[in-house]
């Protein structure tokens, strides 16, 4: 790539935000990827190799079919088993999204940055291969909305509001939600 003077090295990972993960070793991974996408891309600016970081939403991958008992035909069953599911999407979104980066002239202004399959969904005009266009984030931030304005929150509910949590510290857009989202785990977690 560098001898051509043109290319694209995408890292994949788990997240659009810089926010914690839950974990510490899954938090230090997945950031990682972001910030060698990020390092790359410093090392690379002076050539037209752009480097960058891509998350899909709730990826709907082989695996997880398999861990729901359903498969790419019958996949919204596993709706009932986690209605987080509905907004799931396959690895296919995910390699269009990289195709349409690549085609992109202009892919270089992107260089170092970490989009979402669902914001790049919506740039390029892409669906999935069931021919719509899941938005995670969108999808997330409503759950979220849905469980602070509800009842008697379970024991995940609790999770997704501290994972928003997390996102929204670091997002300085986000200051009066985070003072909100504590102080509702304070009540509830």
């Amino acid at each position: 790539m560098i001898e051509r003077d043109k290319g694209l090295v995408v890292e994949v990972t788990d997240g659009d935000t810089l926010g914690y993960r839950g974990n510490l070793h899954y938090d230090l991974t997945k950031n990682a990827v972001g910030r060698l996408a990020y390092a790359m891309a410093a090392d690379l600016h002076t050539r037209r190799v752009a480097a960058l970081a891509i998350t899909p939403g709730f990826l709907r991958s082989e695996a997880v079919l398999d861990m729901f008992g359903v498969t790419e035909a019958n996949w919204r069953d596993a709706i009932e088993q986690d209605p987080y599911f509905a907004e799931s999407e396959t690895p296919c979104l995910v390699g269009r999204a990289v195709a349409a980066l690549a085609a992109d002239p202009n892919v270089c202004t992107k260089s170092g940055g970490l989009y979402s399959t669902w914001a790049l969904s919506k740039e390029y005009g892409l669906t999935d291969v069931d021919g719509r266009r899941p938005d995670w984030g969108t999808f997330f931030a409503q759950k979220v909305r849905d469980i602070i304005g509800g009842n008697e929150p379970t024991e995940l509910d609790v999770y997704v509001v501290r994972t928003r949590l997390w996102q929204a510290e670091l997002d300085p857009d986000a200051g009066d939600e985070a003072g909100h989202l504590r102080g509702w785990l304070a009540r509830h977690g």
